[in-house]
């Protein structure tokens, strides 16, 4: 595929799904322009060739913290393009950034995941609410979420409970069970469905061309709905509720060892950022203490 078309769906994954702005956007496009321009087999690199533009952009006078932007344009490019199945390999999944300036994930508190769920009792999309509930209750990838078939719905008869069957990166399937105002959402949405796309296999069928809902489609549900409860558009996206779920199964002690299950994650160290996340949260609520306020977290 052409270079220029490949941006230009990874600029549009970016603002549906990841709400950048345009100046950061632009930005990215910058720094993967200078790559491919100084690897013109960029489509084939491999680590080595990105440790050998990190040490040329070291030649440069560039900053530290303009380098690292450049290394994380990369790795989220190569990461959209390997699941996309543009490329074989991810050349910059062993490339580490210092943690110091790796910045925190948004997420919503437990009481704006009430207002945002909460926006269909009077309101009614089934199928929306059915997702919004899947994605805040079982934490899928927006990518896992509109790819679900129907066969993705199992009851597990060792804990008697409903689960999502999700395959992940890598077709790699893991197990997640749904909470009951999942699975009382995901039964009203396929009742309204009454015979709708019977010959689709999806759960969110759709007359796209890959014949479930597209990820930049759903994104834009939840801005409108966002829209509609007053919130700016930027507070609210899938993967801020994916977050969410994370964080908040965190604050009510869960282990990162069973979060990074739930998540799919590969490495338990890219689920450690929750701690993180969960730590300013615990901050924030005790600077809200007149008391605490006067000490100095």
């Amino acid at each position: 595929m052409q270079l220029d078309y490949l941006i230009e769906r990874f600029q549009e994954m970016l603002i549906a799904e990841r709400n950048f702005s345009l100046k950061s956007i632009a930005a990215y496009e910058a720094d993967i322009i200078k790559f491919c321009k100084f690897n013109e087999n960029w489509a084939s690199a491999k680590k080595e060739d990105i440790e050998n533009y990190v040490d040329h952009m070291r030649s440069l006078p560039l900053k530290s913290a303009s380098i690292m932007r450049n290394i994380s344009a990369l790795r989220q490019f190569f990461t959209f393009l390997h699941e996309e199945n543009v490329v074989q390999n991810n050349p910059l999944l062993n490339v580490k950034l210092s943690a110091k300036n790796r910045s925190l994930p948004k997420t919503l508190s437990e009481e704006e995941i009430c207002t945002l769920l909460s926006y269909f009792d009077s309101n009614v999309n089934a199928k929306l609410k059915a997702m919004l509930h899947i994605l805040y209750g079982a934490g899928v990838r927006v990518s896992e979420l509109v790819e679900l078939t129907m066969d993705s719905l199992v009851h597990d008869e060792e804990t008697k409970r409903s689960c999502l069957l999700v395959k992940g990166k890598g077709s790699k399937e893991r197990m997640v069970p749904l909470n009951t105002c999942a699975v009382e959402a995901i039964s009203n949405y396929l009742t309204s469905m009454d015979g709708k796309f019977k010959f689709s296999k999806y759960l969110f069928p759709s007359r796209s061309g890959s014949g479930h809902m597209t990820r930049q489609g759903f994104a834009k549900l939840i801005k409108k709905v966002a829209n509609e409860i007053g919130w700016p558009k930027s507070k609210v996206s899938p993967h801020v509720i994916r977050h969410a779920f994370a964080t908040h199964l965190l604050m009510h002690g869960a282990d990162l060892l069973s979060i990074q299950k739930l998540l799919g994650h590969k490495d338990v160290t890219t689920t450690q950022i929750y701690t993180h996340v969960s730590n300013e949260r615990v901050k924030a609520l005790m600077k809200s203490n007149p008391y605490i306020r006067k000490l100095k977290i």
